[in-house]
């Protein structure tokens, strides 16, 4: 259950072209994704059975049209793809991405913001019709939700204090260092079963973590490449990422079991927007807005 630009906005599209999980959602690379998420989504939803008919019914999609408002459920903190923003409202690129969608619907658009840990399950009970979250595509999370085509790539990078000698993830496992991480996230599981650290440092988000290890809390950071490279920013030299990627990810949206009409027209909308270059402008322009004061 968890949870992929760099130092300008040229380095970010560097980074995600030759990152384990630098932020891309480039048509080439979002693309070449697409075919393994595609794949999970699909085998997933034969598992459980197809809400699309073999005469066209579009039942969720209906019911979305009938009801009027589409919801999406997201856990900020997560900048570029979820943050507050300068209203005090949830904002980033999975905010917009769920906005077209809506748009797409012809029906007005809900956010619900909410820790990460309780998205699958709230999405599973109904309270919303999709996960916007910077979700990480694993066969776990699989099992228990439809997966869109990928919109973005991703990886875990050490973030660390500006001063700090540490040079790799592997010196971490000595257990000399206290490690943060954002709770049930890939970096949360990449810690404590590849590093052997049993009892990481958890917060809620990926925030969280950067202003704990400012405050001297903690050694180290395993965090989303995205997020670290944006939040660094904000912390006018305190802080530093390391260069290596320990993980490699996609990103896609999460869509509950037996909702193959939702999942396919998505799909539709998240390819036309990277065809048309509006997802790399989303993840531009939200790297930009969230690094700022």
């Amino acid at each position: 259950m968890k949870k992929l630009i760099a130092f300008a906005l040229a380095s970010i599209l560097t980074l995600s072209l030759t990152a384990c999980g630098g932020a891309s959602s480039t048509a080439s690379s979002a693309a070449a994704s697409t075919a393994s998420s595609t794949s999970t989504a699909s085998s997933a939803a034969e598992s459980t059975g197809s809400s699309t008919s073999t005469d066209g019914a579009t039942p969720t999609l209906d019911a979305i049209k009938e009801k009027g408002t589409f919801t999406l459920m997201t856990a900020t903190g997560f900048p570029p793809f979820e943050y507050l923003g300068a209203d005090g409202q949830p904002a980033g690129v999975d905010i917009d991405v769920g906005k077209l969608v809506a748009d797409e619907l012809g029906v007005e658009y809900e956010v619900l913001d909410m820790d990460f840990g309780l998205l699958i399950e709230a999405l599973k009970s109904g309270k919303g019709d999709m996960i916007g979250a910077g979700m990480t595509v694993t066969d776990e999370r699989a099992q228990q939700v439809d997966f869109t085509v990928t919109y973005a790539t991703a990886g875990q990078v050490l973030l660390l204090p500006a001063d700090s000698t540490i040079t790799s993830a592997e010196e971490l496992k000595s257990g000399d260092y206290t490690v943060t991480v954002q709770a049930n996230t890939t970096g949360d599981i990449y810690v404590q079963d590849t590093l052997g650290i049993s009892s990481p440092l958890q917060f809620k988000n990926a925030v969280e973590c950067a202003a704990a290890l400012a405050a001297g809390k903690a050694d180290a950071a395993v965090i989303d490449s995205v997020a670290a490279n944006t939040i660094v920013k904000n912390y006018e030299g305190e802080l530093k990422v390391l260069d290596e990627m320990v993980t490699e990810e996609n990103y896609a949206l999460a869509i509950a079991k037996g909702q193959e009409d939702l999942v396919e027209f998505v799909n539709q909308v998240i390819e036309k927007n990277i065809e048309n270059g509006t997802i790399d402008k989303l993840l531009e322009e939200h790297t930009a807005l969230s690094s700022e004061g």
